[in-house]
């Protein structure tokens, strides 16, 4: 099975954190605090704003999608995609949502190379 890097950078309450998986293709993956290992639900479990992202950037196989999901289970924020062997770092882009505990950021991939 191959896996694919995936990851995120996040400015929370002005700090920067960096959210990452090597996710296996064709699945659905949680991404986790890279310096913690926790979950973003509880990494800010006590509730903050995501003001800024950068990425998300991925390798190998194609995303179908990298999503915020609240508590419910339901679609906060999807993040735009980007594969870096075909282009540079994008730039930071303004986000503005919430995130607490028990949100999860996951990354959806296919089984086949985009």
């Amino acid at each position: 099975m191959t896996k694919s890097h995936v990851s995120i950078e996040l400015h929370v309450n002005g700090m920067p954190f960096l959210f990452s998986v090597d996710a296996d293709d064709g699945s659905q993956t949680e991404l986790t605090n890279l310096v913690s290992g926790r979950s973003i639900g509880d990494t800010f479990s006590s509730g903050a704003v995501i003001t800024h992202a950068r990425g998300a950037y991925v390798e190998n196989y194609a995303p179908l999608g990298i999503t915020l999901l609240n508590e419910q289970g339901n679609v906060a924020y999807e993040f735009p995609a980007q594969r870096l062997e075909g282009q540079n770092a994008g730039p930071m882009y303004a986000v503005g949502v919430n995130v607490a505990l028990n949100y999860q950021l996951v990354v959806t991939t296919s089984a086949s190379l985009a």
